[in-house]
């Protein structure tokens, strides 16, 4: 499974793309734990979270890089993280 996402410039042209096939352990473990916990958070908390942990996910990525990230693939991202995890459970 791929984990892909892009970067946009000003004149919304791709200017970067990060991607990984690979999920590290702990990423993973805190993508289940983040579930958890931004169930009862404020909006604020929960965009937080979710861009701390996007940012986990793909090696080298800055604050400033996530910021030009279209909102919406960033949560398909950590939503696509979250079913993975969802799924293993059943499978076992």
């Amino acid at each position: 499974m791929d984990f892909q996402l892009n970067i946009y410039g000003k004149d919304d042209e791709i200017v970067k793309t990060y991607q990984t096939a690979h999920v590290r352990w702990g990423v993973f473990i805190k993508a289940v734990q983040l579930q958890e916990e931004l169930k009862d958070a404020d909006t604020e908390k929960q965009f937080a979270s979710i861009a701390a942990f996007v940012m986990k996910l793909f090696d080298g990525m800055t604050e400033e890089e996530l910021e030009a990230a279209d909102a919406f693939d960033v949560m398909a991202v950590f939503t696509q993280l979250v079913n993975k995890a969802k799924g293993i459970g059943k499978n076992a």
